[in-house]
C-alpha cells in the first residue's frame, strides 16, 4: 500500500506542479500564537509539541490503521495521497532551477545570484563574491532542497506511515515558529538517519569511489550536521580551485547534480517496490 500511495503521490505531484507555489503554514502559526511557548518551562514546551505535533499525527495513523472494508480502505488511500501531496508540496522546482540556469548561461551572475537567493535558499549571509562560489553554494542548495522537500518525508512515510511524514513536517514548522534551542537537537535527530541513507544513495548513484569513503567517515558520526554529511559525500570529488573553474561548463555540472537527485529518487522507489513485493510493507 505504501508503494502505491508514494507512486501515486509522485505522479500527481508531477502533473499538478505550480510555478511559485508556497505551502502555507498560517493555520499552524495561528494555533501557536496564543500560547506563550518561549516563556514556558521546557517540560511544558515539550507538552505543547506533543499536543500540536505528535497527537494529530498519532490520531491520523490510528484512523488509517482502523480503516477496513472497501470503502474504508479507499477513503484511507485517498486521504494518504492528498495529505502526502500537501506534505511534499507542488512547487515547480525544475522551473526555478531552469530560471537560474538561463541567467547563468547569459553570464548574468548577479541575476543568477538573485534567483538563487529567492528560489534555492542560498542565504544572504553567505558571501558569494565569485561565480565559482555561487556555483558551489547553489549545488549545495539543490541537494539540500531535494532532501528537505522530498527524501526526508519519504523516509518517515515509509517508517511510520502518513502520520510519520506529517509529524516530520509539523516538527519543522514547530522549530521555525518557536526557535527553541532543544528543537534544533530534535531536528537533528529527525534528519540523522535519512540524511545518511541519502548520502549512501548519492555514492551508489554517483562517483562511488570518491563518495563512499566520505560516507563511511560520517556513517556513525553523531556530531556532524545533516547538510555537511550530504554535501561532503555527494561532492567528495569536487575540489576545483578558482583558477581552474570554467563558467561555461558550470551549468552542465549543476544539471548533473539535479540528475543525481533524480537517480537517487529512482533508487529509493525501486527499493520500496522491492520491499513491497518481498517484505509486504
Amino acid at each position: 500500500m505504501k508503494f502505491i500511495v508514494l507512486l501515486m503521490t509522485v505522479l500527481l505531484q508531477k502533473q499538478t506542479k505550480k510555478a511559485g507555489y508556497q505551502r502555507k503554514r498560517l493555520w499552524f502559526s495561528r494555533l501557536l500564537q496564543p500560547i506563550p511557548v518561549s516563556n514556558m518551562a521546557t517540560h511544558y514546551q515539550v507538552m505543547v509539541y506533543g499536543l500540536l505535533v505528535l497527537l494529530p499525527s498519532l490520531l491520523l495513523s490510528v484512523f488509517i490503521q482502523q480503516a477496513h472494508g472497501l470503502l474504508g480502505n479507499f477513503l484511507a488511500f485517498v486521504v494518504q495521497v492528498l495529505l502526502f501531496l500537501y506534505i511534499l508540496g507542488r512547487d515547480d522546482f525544475s522551473q526555478r532551477f531552469s530560471n537560474y540556469q538561463q541567467s547563468w548561461c547569459r553570464e548574468d551572475y548577479q541575476g543568477a545570484y538573485e534567483c538563487a537567493q529567492q528560489f534555492l535558499d542560498v542565504e544572504q549571509k553567505e558571501k558569494t563574491h565569485t561565480p565559482q562560489e555561487l556555483h558551489r553554494n547553489v549545488k549545495h542548495a539543490i541537494l539540500w532542497a531535494w532532501f528537505t522537500r522530498f527524501f526526508i518525508f519519504v523516509f518517515w512515510f515509509l517508517v511510520a506511515g502518513i502520520g510519520g511524514a506529517l509529524a516530520c513536517l509539523l516538527t519543522y514548522w514547530f522549530q521555525k515558529e518557536t526557535k527553541l534551542s532543544w528543537t534544533n537537537h530534535l531536528i537533528g535527530a529527525v534528519e540523522w538517519l535519512p540524511a545518511r541513507l541519502l548520502a549512501l544513495t548519492t555514492a551508489l548513484g554517483g562517483n562511488f569511489n570518491a563518495s563512499f569513503s566520505a560516507f563511511m567517515k560520517y556513517a556513525l558520526d553523531f556530531q556532524a550536521d545533516s547538510k555537511q554529511v550530504l554535501t561532503e559525500t555527494a561532492f567528495a570529488e569536487d575540489q576545483q580551485e578558482e583558477s581552474s573553474f570554467q563558467c561555461e561548463l558550470a551549468s552542465d555540472a549543476l544539471q548533473e547534480t539535479n540528475q543525481l537527485m533524480f537517480r537517487c529518487a529512482v533508487i529509493w522507489l525501486l527499493i520500496v517496490a522491492f520491499l513491497t513485493v518481498f517484505a509486504g510493507i
